[in-house]
């Protein structure tokens, strides 16, 4: 069983896919729900598309870390980027009222992302945004 998975992200949107893989295999390894490995995999697909398309441009030496871990509780997902300064827990929530053509991008998916973390802290450190989401872990019998 390993932990923790650490990885430092090209930041490229092909990037998603290998990262997937990789959380996918972490999560077989760790025999963690189906349904955490989508949920974890749709946030970070989510982030890390935002990342690479509005955080990182113009960005000299761009950088995507992801943590995933697990602790007795919950599966703790950290994304930390040196890219402009974005704060998603600020995020009002997506417009779910206009036509879908007016609607800004993005809002829906970090709504979802929200609404499926049980916990989520975003900070400010040393010229970076650091991300955690974690989602609760009920153990079978525990």
């Amino acid at each position: 069983m390993m932990d923790e998975l650490r990885v430092s992200l090209a930041p490229r949107l092909s990037s998603v896919r290998s990262l997937a893989q990789m959380v996918e295999g972490f999560g077989d390894a760790n025999e963690l729900p189906e349904q955490k490995i989508y949920m974890i995999n749709l946030a970070l697909d989510e982030l890390i598309t935002n990342t690479v398309s509005y955080g990182l441009q113009g960005v000299e030496q761009p950088q995507i870390e992801i943590t995933v871990k697990v602790d007795d509780a919950a599966v703790v997902l950290t994304v930390v980027d040196n890219g402009r300064r974005f704060d998603p827990t600020q995020d009002t929530g997506p417009d779910l009222s206009s036509d879908i053509d007016d609607r800004p991008v993005g809002g829906l998916g970090l709504h979802l992302i929200k609404s499926f973390a049980d916990r989520m802290k975003y900070e400010y450190v040393d010229g970076k945004n650091r991300l955690t989401l974690e989602h609760d872990l009920v153990r079978a019998g525990g």
